[in-house]
């Protein structure tokens, strides 16, 4: 199983919440199980802070189970940015993560005022193993976890997923892409899950840079379903993806949102 595919779902199931009522601030906690089959494989918790024109995001994912014993696996993620006419712009993005001994970590930082970037990282990439970054990509881009902010806020706003940005964590550039697939009730299939009306969303991850040059887990021909996130208003005004399912070439992964550890309070 893929360390890559594990960081992908993480990665996405971090990116959280969209809310029309910050003027007060709110906190919000949330559990994620990640299974292959029956078999509990991964862990992702996030805790989000949101008021009127700022928002905080840290995040820890780590393997767990079998999947551990045989490729250990934990990483973390600090976010600070701005909210500005609803729009979520990045400030700071930290991002770090420990597997089979490597260490990886980024810090990247965003102007304000104009938006420009300046990224810290260690170790520096490896261009005999992955492909090179290129400023141009760079350029305009914010992180993937502000990026599913603004799409959870056009789905709260329209009721589409449509939508398409430029990311940049700080070691990969890639363009994100959403799609609409309509709606499903879906049924609660675990003790925890959730269950009833969703809107269903193809998310596309189009890699343009610092991706693995040698890696069998890329697919050569991308769809549209390989990633699929159900988003549910699990409070009024306040949209969350409850479940995520991703295509691997060993089956499907199902990533669910823990019902009974979901925290909302107010600030």
């Amino acid at each position: 199983m893929s360390i890559r595919i594990l960081t992908l779902i993480a990665a996405v199931l971090s990116k959280l919440v969209a809310s029309s009522a910050w003027s007060s601030g709110i906190e919000l906690k949330v559990v994620y199980q990640v299974q292959w089959n029956d078999i509990e494989i991964a862990k992702a918790e996030a805790e989000w802070v949101f008021t009127k024109d700022s928002y905080m995001m840290s995040s820890t994912s780590q393997t767990v189970g079998i999947l551990n014993k045989i490729r250990d696996f934990k990483g973390t993620s600090l976010l600070l940015g701005n909210v500005s006419s609803g729009v979520f712009q990045p400030l700071r993005l930290h991002i770090a993560s420990i597997s089979e001994d490597q260490k990886k970590q980024a810090e990247t930082n965003w102007n304000p005022k104009n938006g420009t970037m300046k990224t810290i990282r260690y170790p520096e990439i490896d261009e005999e193993k992955v492909y090179p970054l290129r400023q141009k990509l760079i350029t305009d881009s914010i992180d993937p976890f502000s990026a599913m902010l603004n799409a959870l806020e056009k789905i709260r706003l329209t009721g589409q997923c449509t939508s398409k940005y430029r990311i940049y964590d700080g070691l990969r550039t890639a363009i994100l892409i959403f799609h609409d697939m309509g709606e499903l009730h879906l049924i609660k299939d675990r003790p925890f899950a959730f269950g009833g009306r969703t809107i269903k969303c193809g998310v596309e991850s189009k890699p343009t840079g610092g991706h693995r040059i040698k890696n069998r887990w890329r697919k050569k021909n991308r769809q549209k379903d390989d990633v699929v996130g159900f988003i549910s208003e699990v409070k009024p005004g306040m949209f969350l993806p409850v479940r995520i399912e991703v295509a691997t070439p060993v089956g499907k992964i199902i990533s669910r949102l823990h019902m009974p550890s979901l925290s909302i309070a107010e600030l």
